[in-house]
This record gives structure tokens, sequence and C-alpha cells, in this order.
């Protein structure tokens, strides 16, 4: 082979390199700092039902998508958020599934009359939810608050739940870490108190719903290692490489205990996975809900 020709070779091999930097390092720049923010809260999809359930202290708000005939999903949505942060995995999901959420207590478009809440009267809320449809069992779905919903519904109502998925979730106050990124906290906390004002039938007593729910933050949940060996539910513990508020050690845990549950590890994405990286975080839920 000439120098010539391998000079030419050489110089189209660092051609192809180069075009497929430009545009490789984009997307791989995007992904690193993907974690950094919170995305827009995605909008709904039109509702196949929806409607209320009288709780007598609470009003929760409630929707339905997808084909009735079909199995159920149920997402339960962050605190101090709404269903609306599950836009994207319902679009995903109400293709195969008929995907039910609801705004819990006080949150979202949802009332709350109650002097405290807690995750199990949020887990009640959500049997009742499924009661008002006449559904019998569903699997479920839960992101940090929801995902400890999650838990007592495993724990509590074993026969109604067939599969659970835990993102970020907790069994005591000592699987927070201190943040460590604030920022994300902080921009969230401002979404959700413009959202609450748009959303709620009750826009001024946000303050009082953060009270309530920054009380039970500081002292629940209380799942022990007992109750935990107790869920019997086939469980995924999903868990963000940069989560800003779970320990992954707890995380780690919360997968050991419970009899037989998956440790999922999202690479790339922090607390906010579902907005930050939708289309990863879709495929990780789906595969499990198929998984037997």
């Amino acid at each position: 082979m000439s120098v010539r020709l391998r000079r030419r070779i050489e110089l189209g091999v660092f051609a192809r390199l180069l075009c497929l930097a430009f545009f490789l390092l984009p997307a791989m720049a995007e992904a690193q700092q993907r974690w950094l923010s919170v995305p827009p809260t995605p909008a709904l999809p039109d509702q196949t039902s929806g409607g209320h359930v009288d709780r007598k202290d609470a009003l929760l708000w409630y929707a339905s998508y997808g084909d009735e005939k079909k199995p159920a999903v149920l997402l339960l949505h962050g605190g101090g958020g709404s269903s609306d942060y599950w836009g994207h995995l319902i679009r995903d999901l109400m293709r195969d599934y008929r995907v039910i959420v609801f705004d819990c207590r006080g949150q979202g478009r949802s009332t709350n009359d109650a002097s405290a809440i807690s995750y199990e009267q949020m887990a009640q809320d959500a049997i009742a939810v499924l009661d008002q449809l006449s559904v019998e069992q569903v699997s479920v779905v839960g992101w940090s608050d929801g995902a400890n919903i999650g838990f007592y519904l495993a724990l509590r109502y074993p026969k109604r739940i067939t599969a659970l998925v835990a993102f970020a979730g907790n069994a005591t106050p000592a699987g927070y870490q201190p943040n460590t990124n604030p920022s994300t906290m902080q921009g969230y906390g401002a979404t959700t108190l413009a959202e609450y004002q748009r959303l709620s039938p009750h826009p001024k007593r946000h303050g009082k719903v953060f009270q309530l729910l920054s009380a039970m933050w500081k002292t629940q949940p209380t799942l022990t290692p007992k109750d935990l060996a107790a869920i019997k539910v086939r469980t995924a513990i999903f868990h963000a490489e940069h989560d800003e508020v779970i320990r992954r050690t707890h995380s780690e845990e919360l997968a050991k205990q419970i009899p037989n549950a998956k440790f999922v590890l999202l690479r790339g994405v922090s607390h906010f996975a579902l907005l930050q990286y939708p289309k990863g975080f879709n495929q990780a839920v789906r595969a499990f809900l198929a998984a037997r």
C-alpha cells in the first residue's frame, strides 16, 4: 500500500470519527447534565373516564386512561405534586394497560380536611379509588411519596396488588440524605406551588398542606425490617444514580429486605428521572411489569 493511499484512508477514518463525535458529544453532554435540572411538567392526555371519590375528610380527583378491559396500573405521584407528573408514562402505558391516577389528598385537584396526613391514610385512599372503579387487582408504580404509599398498599392489601415499582421511596426518615443538589429541589418546590394554585379547588391552602406534609416527612414512614420482610408482592426498587434525596444504600437495603425484590439503578438521572429521561424510565417500568 502506497503512503499516499494510506494517508487517504487515515484521513477518511479521521473524518468519519470527527463526524461521529460531532453528533455523539452533544448527546453525551446532555446525558451528563440531564440530572441537574427538572424539565417542565407534561400535560395529561385526554382521559377515558374520571371523577371524584368522597372520603368525608377529602375529595379525591381521579382519572383512567386506555382500555378498561386491559390489566390495570395505578400511578402514585410524589409529594407536593400531582398526577400530571405521570404524563409521559401514561401515554406510553395506555397502549397496553388501563392506567389509573389520582391526586393524593390535599395535593393537585384533591382536597383535605383531615388534621394530619399519613402514608397509611393515602394507601386507604388509593383502595377507595380502586373500589370506585371496581378494579380488583392492580400493579402499582410509585414515585417518592407514591413509592411509600405503594409499600403500605403491598403490606396491607397484598391480594389487591400484583406488582410494585417503588422509585425513590424510603422505609423510614433515616433513608434521607443531605440534599446534594438544592437547585433541583428548589425548582420543584416553586413549580409545584404554581401548579397547586392553578389546580387546587382551595389554592390558598398550600401553606397548611405543606405544613402537614412536612410533619409527615419528618416522622414517616415507619416501616420496620419485619414489615418489609412481610411484603410478598413482586417488587422492584428503582434508584436514580444522582438522587438528591434518598441514599443509594437505603434503596439497596430495601431491595434486600423485601423478599425477592429487584434493585434497578437508573443512571444519569436524579430524583426526577421520570421527567429527565422519560424514554429510559418508561422502558424500565415496562420491562418489570411485563416480567413474570
